[in-house]
C-alpha cells in the first residue's frame, strides 16, 4: 500500500520540486502552502510522513510537527534553510537543510517511513545536515 505524505511549504517552487521528486514513486503526496491548511489536513487525514518547512507564512513548521506528533500520526521531517535560527533543543531529530541533494532527501524519506524494525529504518538515525 502506498505511503501517504503531507508536504507543507509556502514556496511554490519548492512544492514543485517535491512533486517532481515524488513523481513515479509509490508515495501519495498532498501539498499545501499554509500552516492553517496543513493543520486542517493533519486533523482530518492520516499521513505516514509530514514534510514541512520551518517558516510558513502563517505559522511555524515546528508547531505542525507538535500537532502531528500529538496525533501520533507518523514520522516528521523538517526541511529548511533557516534551521540555524533555532536553539539546538528546538531542532527536530528528523531534519534536512536546504539546499539538499535529491538522492539524500529520498533516502531520508525512505528511512522515515520504513517500519521501526525494518532493515531500511536505520534505527531512524537521520543525518543532521545533508546540504548539497
Amino acid at each position: 500500500m502506498p505511503k501517504s505524505i503531507l508536504v507543507a511549504d509556502d514556496d511554490a517552487a519548492m512544492l514543485d520540486v517535491y512533486a517532481r521528486l515524488f513523481a513515479g514513486t509509490d508515495y501519495l503526496i498532498s501539498k499545501t502552502s499554509s500552516f492553517a491548511e496543513a493543520a486542517r489536513l493533519i486533523n482530518s487525514h492520516n499521513y505516514d510522513l509530514l514534510i514541512t518547512d520551518l517558516m510558513l507564512g502563517d505559522g511555524l513548521g515546528t508547531d505542525l510537527i507538535k500537532l502531528f506528533e500529538a496525533k501520533q500520526a507518523g514520522a516528521c521531517l523538517l526541511v529548511s534553510g533557516s534551521i540555524g535560527i533555532l536553539a539546538p533543543e528546538q531542532i527536530p531529530i528528523g531534519h534536512l537543510e536546504k539546499p539538499f541533494k535529491a538522492e539524500v532527501f529520498m533516502a531520508v524519506v525512505n528511512m522515515r517511513v520504513a517500519p521501526v524494525n525494518s532493515p531500511d529504518s536505520g534505527g531512524y538515525i537521520i543525518p543532521t545536515s545533508a546540504a548539497a
